[in-house]
Formats: structure tokens, sequence, C-alpha cells
């Protein structure tokens, strides 16, 4: 059985210097897991060169986010998947540009290969484009629309 190997990494998008702590809790309230290492998520704070905090975001492990279910004891007995698009929606306000979080992966040399792009801006808009792995040919498109044909409404 072959394994997924991946990698994530973002830029490095400026945040809200007095939402560092809502951030971080953020952050706390979900997991990023592999099956080799985690993902590093996290506000670094401003050095000497840097004026701003800002997201870092990086590891060997496709961009996923999941949610920790716990029992009556606060014991985590499960993972809610799929949260990705609900993290960054709640991250979104504290952004002073946008975060762009791209992951490419494989399983050994073979197709598809994994591509994956999240994109979330300030005003909460969230976006996510991948390879189209079943693309329609543009020829048959073009065979039935011909853009550069006059139109019945033009003669």
């Amino acid at each position: 059985m072959a394994t997924l190997q991946a990698t994530t990494a973002s830029n490095h998008p400026t945040v809200d210097s007095d939402a560092v702590e809502a951030i971080e809790a953020i952050i706390d309230d979900y997991d990023f897991y592999g099956s080799f290492d985690s993902l590093t998520i996290g506000v670094v704070e401003p050095s000497p060169e840097d004026t701003d905090p800002y997201l870092e975001l990086y590891g060997y492990v496709a961009f996923g986010v999941t949610k920790h279910i716990h029992d009556e004891d606060g014991t985590v007995v499960d993972r809610e998947d799929h949260c990705t698009e609900e993290f960054l929606e709640r991250l979104a306000p504290y952004l002073e540009e946008q975060l762009v979080v791209e992951t490419v992966g494989f399983e050994k040399c073979r197709f598809p290969l994994l591509a994956g792009q999240w994109v979330a801006w300030p005003d909460g808009t969230i976006t996510y484009n991948s390879f189209d792995h079943a693309p329609e040919n543009p020829s048959e498109e073009s065979a039935t629309e011909t853009p550069d044909a006059p139109s019945e409404s033009s003669t």
C-alpha cells in the first residue's frame, strides 16, 4: 500500500497585532495532523526586522483541518473531518492580507497527483482550487460555440 507524501506551505500574511491571542485560541480549537509529522502553524511575533506579527504554516502533510470530538470526560474519542473552510473563515477577520496555503503531494509515481490551494481574504472570502483530473475537451465546446462568428442578431 502506498503512502501519501505531501508538503504544505503558505505565504506569511501579517495579522492584527491586537489579535495574536485570539488567533492562537482559534488554532488551538483545531487539529493539524498527517501520516508522519504535524503541520506547524502559529503566529510569529515581530522581531527587529519585522514590524508586524505574521502567520506561518508549513509541514510535510496535506493541509486538512479537523476538530477533536470529546466524550463526557473530555477525552478525545474521534475527529471531525472537513473543518478547513470553517477554520479559515474564523481566521480571516484577523488577517491584514490574504493567506495562501498550497499543498502538493503524490503516492509513488502515480496519477493523480495532489495539488491544492486555499486562499482566505480578510473580508472572509475563501476559495479552493486544485487540479482538474477529468478536463473537458475544449475543441468540443468550440465546435458548438464560435465566439468570432457573427451571431444571428448581428446579421
